[in-house]
């Protein structure tokens, strides 16, 4: 976090509604992004990031520590996508064995093209799995808590979610290389 975020968290935290503004501002592009990468709908994520910002200006000053700012702002974040999306595709989870990883997907990852394209097409529970780990850059044990599953499963998803995301970007590949 820098000096200028701690802050403006400082002061939104005392009642200032310009710095609240400042905030959002600046924070809008990120909430935005963050929340499409795991709702991947514009809609949904622009009411998330509507409901993130309400949800800061009403608990701002239950956070103790402005420092932890972006922790906080990350879970929020996160949190608000998965009701949404557990309202919208309330599914059962199974506990899974594999404890094999596969390669990284690379820092840069939410900005390509392609691997947008191909995420839309993982199941919910995979793409919200991958995103958490790769672009949000959680641990495999802070994804389980968050999702309320057993860290085996966590690994399991994360695996079939680069293995799904590798032959989509392939399949990609060759259907570009063709035309």
């Amino acid at each position: 976090m820098t000096d200028f975020d701690f802050n403006l968290i400082s002061k939104i935290q005392t009642g200032d509604e310009p710095s609240f503004t400042r905030l959002v501002r600046s924070y809008t592009p990120y909430v935005y992004r963050t929340a499409f990468a795991l709702v991947q709908d514009e809609r949904e994520a622009e009411d998330v990031s509507q409901e993130v910002f309400l949800k800061i200006y009403r608990s701002v000053n239950q956070l103790s520590d402005p420092r932890a700012f972006h922790t906080w702002l990350k879970k929020m974040i996160t949190n608000t996508c998965l009701d949404r999306l557990k309202k919208r595709h309330p599914t059962p989870t199974t506990d899974s064995e594999l404890e094999t990883i596969a390669p990284d997907l690379g820092s840069d990852w939410d900005e390509n093209l392609s691997i947008q394209e191909a995420l839309q097409q993982l199941s919910h529970e995979y793409r919200i799995t991958i995103v958490l780990r790769e672009l949000q850059g959680y641990s495999y044990q802070e994804i389980a808590d968050i999702l309320g599953i057993p860290v085996g499963t966590v690994k399991s998803r994360i695996h079939t979610a680069r293995t799904q995301l590798a032959r989509l970007l392939a399949d990609q590949a060759c259907t570009e290389g063709s035309i």
